[in-house]
């Protein structure tokens, strides 16, 4: 097994040495290896030359288990060295025959695979007499059952610049009732600004973010405060840093067919990661045990080392674990053909909840099964992901459907007859996956639940979108300043159909006060750009002229998040949501949720005129706009309802909603 405890610096006292796994590098085939070392303080001093130092074959016996997937581990190994104290920086070269003529070359330098730390380019990281111990605060913290979570995605640099600043803003996201963070992919990478989805260092916290003591405390302030901390992970691709790639690439080819199988049907090759497959970078080859073995004890470690709840997996529908159909002379990675088998994803979420069974924080009280959250990224597929036939552990799934209907909504002005199928997850396809949120994990039932959103880092936001009515037509990034004159309250009835609507919802940090650039869809520059947020928005206080009910949009958010959190029908499942009426030329929606003896009626209104519908109340009572309510009190619109057979018309604001309930 690839097993982390056995590689990266060791110590003993003020001495260290160096372990690192790498296969086929055998000594008998003319290879060596060195590790380069120098104080930080000291590497842009060109009088202070870094220390080499040999490294080799480990004995037998060292390591007990030898093998990694089908792989001889041969863990190399330098001698102890001794060290003054400070921070030092490190990377590793090795020598050996090229894959071309079969003299010796030296590769790049490369990092440590298993670096817990790093700095700028491809240093590792390790400290003599100054290794911080980090107390943990959270041992009674418990992870929110699926069904309660409402997420919020963030960027650690573009919403508060590193792990404190984030931490810094916790009030902020608990007055939205958020309970769960998705950051943005926060392993260290090689350049010094992207989003992060193109890893280099799979074990290491970013750096610029205040690397692992950052994560750990934001993590700890997080579960102080019941808030969830989701990693957006990526292990479809790798950078050409990746030490995997990098150290080896001078050496060996790159494979990219089944021409390494063996006649057991395992594939092989001399370089235990990465394939010639690229998309977005080089793949990794989930068909080979030493991928999927490498990323088990990834997610293990985040799990232990710095407390995380769950991750969210990027691209999943990118994983290599089959053989591609190439078609003149090309691979379409988005047709149904190229769809991975997931057996990979299934053994990796399988083995990721059994492991999260260890820790307290996930156990369920009801039933002892695990709460860890696992979020695919396989846009469109929930209705597979979520449903029993996946066989896996996931129990959430990005879900684009809604987000297509809601951008064309908002950029040609109308309402789709396809918004409530896609809010109350009404389509087809849910039925014929026989999805019914939930799913087996061994012996144990799991919630699934599809994660909903409207806007996202992929996209331009809502408002980009209504005010231009297209998007970004060249590349990059079209910038917008300010408020003024733009029409944000166009994104009320937008954010009450998200926070009422079936699923977990998710908010792209800065949606709630009306964050507003526009994102070419598929220039490859966007993921290299810096979109920090226009905080100054939050302190906005526009108002649309002549009515007090709409109010600046992070209020409304706020309101939505309570109502959420206190509504039981406001969670339930697709089995409990109805859609009553649809007028695409009023651009009004009436939709039902229930949960025992309480009844939600949600009245929306996409036009910029006050409007009336006809609402099928269907029970006697009196029915309050519970959403007029937390801002109005006892003030708040209520209807009296005798006849439960007939339509009441009742007034909906212009670019808002009512949220009317009865509980008996």
């Amino acid at each position: 097994m690839f097993k982390i405890n056995e590689t990266g610096p060791e110590f003993r006292n003020k001495e260290v040495r160096f372990r690192i796994y790498l296969p086929n590098i055998d000594k008998s085939n003319g290879f060596s290896v060195k590790v380069y070392l120098i104080d930080k303080q000291g590497q842009f001093d060109a009088d202070k030359p870094a220390q080499q130092h040999n490294l080799t074959p480990s004995p037998g016996g060292y390591v007990a288990d030898e093998e990694w997937g089908d792989y001889n581990k041969t863990l190399w190994m330098s001698n102890w060295i001794q060290l003054v104290p400070g921070t030092w920086l490190y990377r590793f070269e090795i020598s050996g025959p090229s894959k071309e003529n079969g003299n010796e070359v030296r590769s790049l330098f490369f990092g440590d695979p298993c670096a817990r730390e790093t700095d700028a380019g491809v240093f590792s990281v390790f400290r003599i007499d100054d290794q911080y111990i980090f107390f943990w605060e959270d041992e009674d913290y418990k992870v929110p059952p699926t069904n309660d979570l409402i997420i919020y995605e963030l960027n650690v640099a573009e919403f508060a610049g590193d792990f404190n600043g984030v931490a810094q803003k916790i009030p902020y996201l608990k007055s939205l009732g958020v309970n769960a963070i998705e950051l943005l992919p926060v392993s260290s990478i090689a350049e010094p600004y992207r989003w992060g989805y193109i890893p280099v260092f799979y074990f290491a916290p970013e750096e610029r973010y205040g690397g692992p003591t950052g994560l750990k405390h934001l993590v700890n302030e997080c579960h102080k405060h019941g808030i969830a901390v989701i990693l957006d992970v990526v292990y479809a691709h790798a950078d050409r840093m990746f030490p995997y790639q990098i150290g080896y690439e001078r050496f060996f080819h790159l494979w990219k067919d089944d021409h390494y199988s063996d006649a057991d049907g395992i594939h092989r090759s001399p370089n235990p990661m990465v394939s010639k497959y690229a998309n977005f970078a080089r793949k990794n080859d989930w068909r080979m045990k030493s991928t999927k073995e490498f990323f088990n004890t990834v997610n293990q470690f985040w799990l232990d080392e710095y407390h995380v709840d769950g991750f969210r997996y990027d691209h999943v529908n990118g994983f290599l674990d089959r053989k591609p159909l190439e078609r003149d002379n090309r691979i379409d990675w988005y047709s149904q053909e190229n769809r991975p088998t997931f057996k990979s994803l299934r053994s990796l979420t399988i083995s990721t909840y059994n492991q999260s069974k260890n820790y307290q924080r996930f156990l369920s009280e009801a039933d002892g099964s695990s709460n860890i959250i696992q979020i695919s990224e396989d846009l469109t597929q929930s209705a597979y992901q979520l449903s029993p036939v996946s066989d896996s552990a996931i129990n959430g799934n990005w879900e684009k459907g809604l987000f297509g209907v809601v951008s064309n909504m908002a950029t040609y002005n109308y309402l789709s007859e396809d918004l409530c199928s896609e809010l109350l997850l009404s389509d087809q396809r849910f039925d014929k996956a026989g999805y019914k949120s939930q799913k087996a994990v061994g012996n144990d039932t799991i919630q699934s639940h599809v994660i909903q959103y409207i806007e996202s880092h992929d996209d331009s936001r809502l408002l980009y979108l209504i005010e231009h009515g297209h998007e970004v037509k060249d590349s990059g990034f079209d910038f917008q300043h300010g408020l003024d004159e733009l029409r944000w309250w166009k994104l009320q009835p937008y954010a009450i159909a998200l926070m009422t609507g079936v699923g977990i919802p998710m908010l792209w940090a800065g949606q709630e006060f009306a964050e507003n650039y526009g994102m070419a869809h598929m220039d490859m520059t966007r993921i290299r750009g810096y979109r920090p947020l226009h905080w100054d928005y939050f302190y906005n206080v526009s108002a649309l002229p002549s009515t007090d009910t709409v109010l600046p949009l992070t209020t409304l958010y706020r309101h939505l998040g309570k109502l959420r959190n206190d509504y039981p029908s406001l969670k339930g499942t697709r089995e409990y949501a109805k859609q009553e009426y649809c007028s695409t030329s009023d651009q009004v929606i009436v939709y039902r949720r229930w949960n025992n003896q309480e009844v939600i009626l949600v009245v929306l209104n996409f036009s910029d005129h006050e409007q009336y519908a006809p609402v099928p109340f269907g029970l006697t009572g009196r029915w309050t706009d519970i959403l007029d309510s937390s801002y109005k009190g006892s003030q708040a619109f209520a209807q009296d309802i005798k006849d439960p057979t007939s339509l009441e018309w009742i007034s909906i604001p212009g670019n808002f909603g009512r949220v009317m309930c009865l509980r008996f």
